[in-house]
């Protein structure tokens, strides 16, 4: 009889590395039949981040986050923090003695991604055996390989920041699910810090699920003590290592608001400790007295953001141009709300982004309305509410909510095979359930009813532009300022000497607007802008998506006159590559 269920002791045992070890089997099976292993990602800020870990490799200062061939004269500040720059850099470095830097730098941003894909996975497994059995943990595997094993932001070279987010708020919801363990608690504080100092647009998970700490204390008092207190003494303390670690000292006083600085340190740091003394001090007082310790500490906070940074209260895409958010902001994918998938009749995409995470969100809410297990689904009625209200607002939101919808979805399903609702969910319907909690499977559905899609006409002829060809091509033509589609500044600035004027980063403003000004003023006027912008070549091709839209937008703009065949007299054509035709800007 053991020796009958030692599989099925091994799995259980070891379902977190097993469950790992499908998930990045399975990336790297998708990579390989793609074709794109060993290339970076897709995503233009895969580029981007791989050309700032080079930078850096080739010494860029460690503080230095100026990335100067982007933007008009003195480059682009860029705020995306080093932390995630030092995984690579540091496997690069150690293997660059014996293979070369190129070599090794192919290989840092290839298994990185997979790295990540560790502390995801590891947080649901973990998440899952604090919720409930082996059912549970069964369902949380299976849910859990549905989501990631094809997820685009896991794939081998995808290194844009998110990924690693997506891990560590995962695994900070986890650890927070045992709460009588003090050292879950420190770790849930310290991941959580360290995803809010990755990046400011998480920012808002990070004040849920600090919120959630904080009111659960409230409401039990000295049973959460021990783990509340450590939980915001870890988190300040991450929160200002990362600061000292990422911030140089001359920016200590600068509120930068959409990555990590003085405001969100001294809200966090601040808010952690005070948090943590109240928690010694009030644990085995009364409620109300330790909600108006709570209160004391939120007003605290509140305060001190009102004074160094008011402005930071404020939407930091809300500074651009009334012409940059119509013209740029609007058309970047990752930023259009959710529903224009549903407007456009893309009903599969759309179900695909917000399925998950509305079944997730019942499956929570359910369980908590029927107390089972309250304090744990609250937190992810939290998380997915939070999750699918960021994803109307910018769909790039809807992968946190697919990976916060798998522990709910698989406690809910595990107590419909137990038979725990009776008749009114039968007990034989929870494979339906598991099928209900597949992004893909909503995406089936959507597409049952649906129109069949259209050929993309405008996809097919944009391939005709040929970018690889174009870069090269670029590449041996004398350094100069190119400007461009804004989606290929970053392999500009990978594959060639060249700066690149225009790109998908909003604190890129100066570029921003002087681009959008470019293509849709008359010849004329287009002339001296760009001579103001020191421009010195136009990379167009006629079948490209932005170029075409600049076109449509403003008929008598310059961008029109080139794709009709009216080229200005002070373009000259140096080189063609596919459909795309680089032009040298004449001086005058």
């Amino acid at each position: 009889m053991t020796v009958r269920h030692r599989p099925a002791q091994f799995a259980e045992q070891h379902a977190g590395l097993l469950l790992s070890a499908a998930v990045i089997t399975s990336l790297l099976i998708v990579s390989l039949l793609s074709g794109r292993f060993g290339n970076i990602g897709p995503d233009g800020d895969d580029v981007m981040r791989l050309v700032q870990v080079r930078d850096l490799l080739n010494g860029q200062g460690w503080f230095d986050l100026v990335q100067p061939r982007l933007g008009s004269e003195g480059g682009t500040l860029m705020h995306w923090s080093r932390l995630v720059d030092l995984p690579m850099v540091a496997i690069a470095n150690s293997l660059s003695p014996f293979i070369g830097q190129d070599a090794a730098l192919r290989i840092a941003y290839t298994f990185w991604p997979l790295i990540s894909v560790l502390i995801g996975t590891c947080a649901l497994v973990a998440g899952a055996r604090a919720l409930g059995g082996r059912t549970v943990l069964l369902f949380a595997c299976l849910l859990g390989f549905a989501v990631l094993f094809r997820h685009f932001r896991f794939l081998p070279g995808a290194i844009d920041h998110h990924n690693i987010q997506l891990g560590l708020l995962m695994l900070s919801a986890s650890c927070l699910l045992v709460r009588e363990h003090a050292l879950a608690m420190a770790l849930g504080g310290a991941a959580l810090a360290l995803a809010a100092a990755i990046g400011a647009e998480v920012h808002l998970f990070v004040v849920l699920v600090a919120g959630f700490v904080a009111l659960d204390w409230a409401i039990t008092g000295e049973p959460a003590q021990r783990g509340a207190a450590v939980f915001g003494a870890s988190f300040a303390a991450v929160l200002t290592a990362t600061f000292l670690a990422t911030v140089p000292p001359l920016d200590y006083g600068v509120a930068r608001c959409d990555a990590h600085d003085s405001v969100t340190l001294l809200a966090g740091l601040t808010g952690g400790v005070a948090f943590a003394l109240a928690v010694q001090i009030t644990s085995q007082k009364s409620m109300a007295l330790r909600f108006a310790a709570l209160a004391n500490v939120g007003a605290i906070c509140a305060a001190l953001v009102m004074v160094t940074g008011p402005q930071c209260l404020a939407n930091p895409l809300d500074s651009l141009s009334v012409q940059a958010r119509d013209l740029w902001l609007a058309r970047v994918d990752e930023a259009r709300p959710t529903v224009v998938y549903l407007r456009s009749g893309q009903l599969d995409e759309f179900l695909f982004r917000l399925g998950t995470p509305l079944a997730g969100l019942a499956a929570a809410a359910w369980l908590a309305w029927r107390r089972d297990q309250p304090r744990a689904q609250l937190l992810f009625v939290f998380l997915l509410t939070a999750s699918v209200l960021l994803s109307l607002y910018q769909t790039r939101f809807y992968v946190f909510g697919q990976l916060f919808a798998v522990l709910p979805l698989a406690v809910f399903a595990a107590r419909v095979e137990a038979g725990r609702f009776g008749a009114a969910v039968p007990r034989l319907s929870y494979p339906f359930l598991l099928l209900l909690s597949v992004p893909t499977m909503w995406s089936f559905a959507g597409s049952a009813f649906s129109p069949p899609p259209a050929p993309r006409a405008d996809l097919q002829a944009a391939a005709a532009c040929n970018p690889p060809a174009a870069y090269a091509a670029l590449a041996v033509l004398p350094e100069g300022r190119v400007l461009a589609p804004a989606t290929d500044a970053p392999n500009i600035l990978l594959s060639t000497p060249h700066s690149a004027l225009y790109g998908h980063y909003h604190r890129n403003r100066a570029g921003i607007d002087a681009a959008l000004a470019i293509f849709i003023s008359p010849p004329d006027t287009a002339w001296p802008r760009l001579a103001a912008a020191k421009v010195d070549y136009l990379m167009v091709c006629p079948a490209d998506i932005d170029m075409r839209f600049f076109a449509d937008y403003a008929p008598d703009g310059l961008v029109a006159h080139i794709l009709a065949g009216d080229v200005p007299k002070w373009l000259a054509p140096v080189v063609s590559a596919g459909a795309t035709t680089i032009y040298r800007v004449k001086a005058d």
